[in-house]
């Protein structure tokens, strides 16, 4: 009776395996790379959806070539998430509501973008003089706050052509609207030329919006808390920032938390009308996030649009002109690839022509369905098997029980 117990138990194993091999199949998700028109190494901007289903260190993603009797393998590297190169640009501001009188040069700054600004570039004629400067903000044009106090200001009076460029340090901010004054010690204003601030340039490191967009529509009150929803996709998204746009008449600081029903990740973020509430996460997978924003008896904030972002990551390889390019990520794929390039990647130059992958797709791969579909048959084969075994047992069993009811 044991060995009839023991086999039954192994047979039924072997059952619950068969199925789980057909049941359970891998994904494939593909794109395709944008034409190139001259042979050369590309930055490939990858699309956030292939970012978020590829593995952390990405050794599941292959970059292949179609046109080819076989599928060629191109070797790649990825580049570094943190920007690898910065540059500065010097960017000039349109000047309003000039006022010039007597010693003093007060003006307004446009700076529509609100770019984090931490110091102004004020170009004038060269003038023997010794100017003081205060800077206030606004973010309408008509309600300004101090930035800076009025203090002595650093004149570089090496500027050829006749010009000097007055240096404004300030604390960093990000003001729509910016009015400077400027007071020298003598009785006539300042020849002002322009205004410029330096910015920082990225080459890598830069965001870019998911398709998990804010849903205004599935945004409820519920218990002192804003539940706030998004549309719902079906792959998995590396989220690196949350960006809250708030339309509220009055001051306000919230607790918050990011979820995710499928993920269950938890982030606490803090909502406030004195931050620019933007948070920078570390790679959080998500697919159906939600943020829970708790109230207390406080009204509601009004929500304007939430929008999340990835990390834009690069994948750099050698493509030649005219061929067709496929990159893929096999969740199957174990093996981390080894490339010749990975060697040399410092010799590849940082600014290098980028191009998008396109046309993003998602299937079951083929050999899980050939797998699928063979294991399907082995188990008609198997269960037929199982049954015939177990028959011959019971009837097996059935004869010893008559026997020893026969003696």
């Amino acid at each position: 009776m044991k060995i009839f117990t023991t086999l039954l138990l192994v047979l039924w194993g072997a059952v619950l395996l068969g199925v789980s091999s057909v049941y359970g199949q891998a994904k494939a998700y593909q794109a395709q790379l944008a034409p190139v028109m001259e042979s050369g190494y590309y930055n490939i901007e990858l699309d956030n959806r292939l970012v978020g289903c590829a593995k952390d260190n990405f050794s599941n993603l292959r970059i292949v070539q179609q046109d080819t009797a076989d599928t060629m393998e191109i070797p790649y590297f990825i580049r570094a998430v943190q920007p690898s190169s910065k540059e500065t640009k010097m960017i000039d501001y349109p000047i309003f509501q000039r006022i010039e009188k007597d010693s003093i040069n007060r003006f307004v700054v446009h700076n529509p973008e609100k770019r984090e600004i931490k110091d102004f570039y004020v170009t004038i004629n060269k003038a023997d003089v010794v100017i003081t400067a205060s800077v206030r903000g606004s973010n309408n044009g008509e309600d300004w706050f101090s930035v800076k106090q009025k203090q002595p200001i650093y004149t570089d009076q090496t500027s050829s052509g006749g010009e000097a460029t007055l240096f404004i340090g300030m604390p960093e901010g990000h003001y729509p609207y910016y009015e400077i004054e400027l007071v020298n010690n003598q009785a006539t204003p300042l020849k002002l030329n322009k205004v410029s601030t330096v910015v920082d340039t990225h080459t890598y490191g830069q965001f870019s919006p998911i398709l998990l967009q804010y849903d205004a529509k599935l945004t409820q009150q519920k218990n002192k808390t804003t539940l706030v929803s998004f549309i719902r996709q079906p792959q998995y998204y590396k989220l690196n920032k949350v960006s809250v746009a708030i339309d509220n008449p009055q001051d306000y600081y919230r607790k918050a938390m990011l979820r995710d029903s499928i993920t269950k990740v938890a982030i606490p973020l803090t909502l406030s009308s004195k931050g620019s509430n933007e948070f920078i996460v570390e790679h959080v997978v998500v697919q159906n996030p939600y943020i829970e924003i708790y109230n207390g008896n406080n009204p509601p904030i009004v929500i304007k649009d939430v929008v999340l972002s990835a990390l834009t990551r690069f994948a750099t390889a050698y493509l030649h002109a005219g061929k067709t390019y496929d990159v893929i990520v096999n969740n199957e794929i174990t093996e981390i690839p080894e490339y010749d390039i990975q060697h040399f990647k410092n010799e590849i130059p940082l600014l290098l022509p980028t191009v998008k992958t396109i046309d993003f797709t998602s299937s079951e791969l083929a050999t899980a369905k050939e797998r699928s579909s063979e294991t399907a048959g082995n188990m008609n084969t198997l269960l037929w098997v199982v049954l015939s075994v177990v028959g011959l047992l019971v009837v097996y069993i059935c004869y010893q029980t008559f026997k020893k009811l026969g003696k």
